[in-house]
């Protein structure tokens, strides 16, 4: 505890700014980097001024939220191309847009195509083998097709 008492207020700041983002990469969870970020600048700021130790920890807070709130807005915008509330439709959003090769007859508006791992249900028009489709959509674990131009 001496050491930090001892210390230059400005490098514990920074000391301590440095060791919140390096945790960020041992424990990712995206909020201990922002924190980090917030000592960094108060850190900062006792380069210019010199602040009572109760002002640094109103300034931390402050910059914290402010941290955080810019990190939620850098972050939220990441997942926004697959939302769904179904997990099936998250993992066949990835096939909605892409042109497959039909490798059975689809009759009856139904049928079965192997995609990666997993062989999906799919449901269109009756085609034959060897037909290009294009998936549009997934409705539970079916995908859905219209025939590829």
């Amino acid at each position: 505890m001496t050491f930090f008492t001892t210390m230059d207020p400005m490098m514990a700041w920074l000391i301590i700014g440095a060791i919140l983002m390096l945790l960020e990469l041992i424990i990712p969870g995206v909020y201990l980097f922002w924190l980090g970020a917030a000592a960094l600048a108060v850190g900062g700021l006792l380069s210019i001024f010199s602040l009572a130790f109760t002002v640094q920890m109103i300034l931390f807070a402050i910059f914290a939220v402010i941290a955080l709130v810019i990190g939620v807005k850098v972050y939220k915008g990441k997942d926004r191309d697959i939302e769904s509330h179904h997990l099936n439709q998250i993992r066949g959003a990835e096939y909605i847009g892409k042109t497959y090769t039909l490798t059975m007859d689809i009759t009856n508006n139904n049928g079965r195509l192997p995609l990666g791992d997993s062989v999906w249900n799919i449901q269109g028009e009756n085609l034959p083998m060897g037909t290009q489709i294009r998936i549009t959509k997934v409705v539970g674990n079916t995908l859905h097709y219209d025939k590829a131009e």
